[in-house]
């Protein structure tokens, strides 16, 4: 059985007051006919005067079933409401599981990273004292011979802040050191084909 929801309930009950409006109406007539004595007027407005009494208990019926439909209505709204925040929260939690995975990973990176940038400008510094002692010149003016740690941190900053978006990834550190010390590389490259 289907419940009657207070719309429905609602419309019966302008209904009857349309139809009380009308039989009150009538009444009206009828009693005026009564008092001035027209045959079978009074008994008319007995009639009428009964069923207004009956609709009227009707309409305290149909009131308190509006009342419960009303209430009825708002509960199942506020379970309603309720299942959608839980799914929310459930989903919220889901996501800083997801978050805290995502930062454990970052935080291993971190480490990675903070332990090779050393080894970076260590190894920068290497090759050009060890350039300068075998006498061959370096101009520095190649993109990747000088702050490879610095650029290799700006590429975070730009993936961080959304600039690597707009713009594209670009080269990775690797490809920019292998451009810059190509002519050293080239020969270890050489010499593996051997």
């Amino acid at each position: 059985m289907t419940e009657t929801t207070s719309r429905e309930i609602g419309e019966k009950i302008a209904g009857l007051d349309r139809l009380v409006t009308s039989l009150g109406l009538e009444f009206d007539d009828v009693a005026v006919n009564a008092v001035a004595g027209v045959p079978d007027a009074a008994r008319k407005a007995a009639e009428i005067n009964q069923r207004l009494e009956r609709l009227g208990v009707d309409r305290r019926i149909l009131s308190r079933a509006l009342g419960r439909a009303h209430e009825a209505e708002a509960a199942a709204h506020e379970a309603k409401a309720e299942a959608a925040r839980q799914d929310h929260l459930e989903a919220a939690k889901s996501h800083a599981n997801g978050l805290l995975a995502a930062a454990t990973r970052i935080d291993a990176a971190i480490a990675e990273f903070a332990a090779a940038l050393p080894e970076l400008s260590e190894h920068e510094l290497a090759i050009r004292q060890h350039l300068g002692r075998a006498a061959f010149p370096v101009s520095g003016s190649v993109v990747g011979q000088m702050g490879l740690s610095v650029m290799a941190i700006d590429k975070l900053h730009r993936l961080a802040d959304g600039r690597a978006r707009l713009s594209g990834a670009g080269k990775s550190i690797a490809e920019i050191a292998a451009s810059a010390w190509a002519i050293l590389l080239a020969d270890k490259d050489e010499q593996g084909s051997v």
